[in-house]
């Protein structure tokens, strides 16, 4: 196959942009998921309904969403059509998602029926993002298997998602903001429809570098592998070490990261503290660079010693610059930052969120093909082929976990006195808010990378042990083809 380099320990690869293209994938969702992080706004500010129902709606829709996970997951490991075992998924999930914005569009014409039909937008954007999301996980074992080569699909995404989260900012405070002045109705029609078509692209480009590879010779078992059943999900999560202790790491870390580039928080602190929100656009597209060089880098040495340590050395870096972004908030004067006229806090606090930024993206982007690790282990523990399910268990605890974003942050918001709104570009700085926001910026997130070093001092997947690992797969296919 012109696609595949076979070797003989069982190793696969993949052309390079084969591995840059499915990439896109993950952005295609990620741009819904960033979306969606304004919802509040959506819901409160256009729709009219209160701040403790629409985090109490945001936290459903993510416990929603863990659930359906396993159950997409298995029908995902069942699947085998010709139109391969992931591609399918992909499109339907997508258009899932477009048909989503157009009846989030709607509610605000639906008079008394606007929750009813906001709760159906929520539960068919939980349907088309997990058809997609946990595509992303089980296609890794298909992509490649090859321990130099996982690696760059974490480059690529952590290049896409810094690119997207810097475009993101600077297309809602800088654009969208100023054009349309608040978050009002016709911004999130525009917000919408921008979403929809950049994601609908990067899923066409996804599938063409997913098509050659998403067939059964990469499927990692043969035909007399043992079935999967959906209970199987409980059997790994109570056997498979490996797949529980990455999960807690990924979990508790995405819940934490995420937060500081919640919404709201990102209002609270630039738009609030520092007094101009439209420099969050900007501010992120100076990090940009260094941000990439700095994930970059770490990517390179996971390529040479392993994920694991990779993960271990960005979480690290996090924490220290994490440090620096709190004491320079504290003890600095934020009404300063500007970048016509450049001072101490402005030079600081780029070059603290650069680091904290980069190192960040590697642990988010990382854990992704270490699924593809655990996928493989788990054919070597149990001989069953079930990356659909492994991922689907991941997405599982990790939206649960991560439910508690929303809710979270519209507790604590809640608690500073916003029972009807939340803190916007118009609201006055108080000490309220500035605890709120370096609680959820800095503190929250510390604690997040003190449980990931925890979990990944307990999983054992090294370069050493997925070498033998693919060494016995290769060899139990060549034992049932020889029988």
């Amino acid at each position: 196959m012109k696609n595949m380099v076979t070797i003989t320990d069982g190793t696969h690869r993949a052309k390079v942009w084969q591995i840059g293209c499915f990439a896109l994938n993950n952005t295609a969702i990620n741009l819904y998921y960033m979306m969606m992080l304004y919802m509040s706004y959506y819901a409160a500010g256009v729709l009219g309904l209160g701040v403790a129902l629409v985090s109490g709606l945001l936290t459903g829709l993510n416990i929603l969403d863990g659930i359906t996970d396993p159950i997409i997951g298995f029908i995902i490991d069942k699947t085998n059509s010709r139109f391969g075992k992931f591609r399918t998924f992909m499109v339907i999930g997508n258009a899932t998602l477009a048909l989503d914005m157009l009846l989030l569009y709607l509610c605000q014409f639906a008079g008394a029926a606007k929750l009813p039909l906001l709760v159906v937008c929520f539960v068919l954007y939980d349907i088309g993002y997990t058809f997609q999301f946990d595509i992303t996980r089980a296609a890794q074992t298909v992509l490649t298997n090859d321990p130099k080569q996982r690696p760059l699909f974490s480059a690529f995404d952590m290049v896409l998602n810094i690119i997207l989260y810097v475009g993101f900012s600077m297309l809602v405070s800088n654009y969208l903001i100023v054009k349309h002045g608040d978050f009002t109705a016709p911004m999130f029609a525009e917000f919408f429809i921008l979403t929809a078509i950049a994601s609908a692209v990067c899923t066409a480009l996804a599938v063409l570098g997913i098509r050659a590879k998403d067939r059964p010779e990469f499927y990692g078992a043969d035909e007399k592998s043992p079935k999967v059943k959906l209970r199987d999900c409980w059997t790994v999560l109570r056997s498979n070490k490996n797949v529980l202790m990455l999960i807690l790491s990924a979990a508790t870390d995405k819940l934490f990261s995420n937060i500081t580039t919640n919404a709201t928080v990102t209002v609270m602190i630039f738009a609030i503290i520092c007094g101009n929100f439209e420099l969050s656009g900007q501010f992120n597209m100076y990090v940009f660079a260094p941000s990439m060089i700095i994930s970059l880098l770490c990517i390179w040495f996971a390529r040479r010693r392993g994920q694991k340590k990779a993960l271990l050395l960005a979480t690290y870096g996090a924490i220290i610059a994490n440090f620096a972004v709190f004491f320079l908030f504290l003890f600095g004067d934020p009404t300063t930052l500007s970048f016509a006229n450049l001072g101490y806090f402005p030079i600081i606090l780029l070059i603290g969120m650069a680091f904290r930024g980069g190192f960040m993206s590697v642990g988010n982007s990382i854990i992704i093909p270490m699924i593809g690790d655990c996928a493989d282990y788990e054919v070597y523990r149990s001989g069953k082929y079930m990356p659909g399910m492994i991922g689907g268990v991941f997405s599982f605890a990790d939206k649960i976990v991560t439910s508690l974003n929303s809710l979270l942050v519209g507790a604590l918001v809640i608690a500073i006195g916003f029972r009807d709104v939340f803190p916007s570009v118009t609201t006055p700085y108080s000490s309220a808010i500035f605890r709120v926001a370096m609680l959820c910026f800095c503190g929250l997130p510390l604690l997040g990378w003190i449980v990931n070093i925890f979990a990944l001092r307990h999983y054992d997947l090294t370069p050493e042990k997925m070498a033998e690992v693919r060494a016995a797969n290769e060899a139990k296919k060549v034992d049932v083809a020889q029988a």
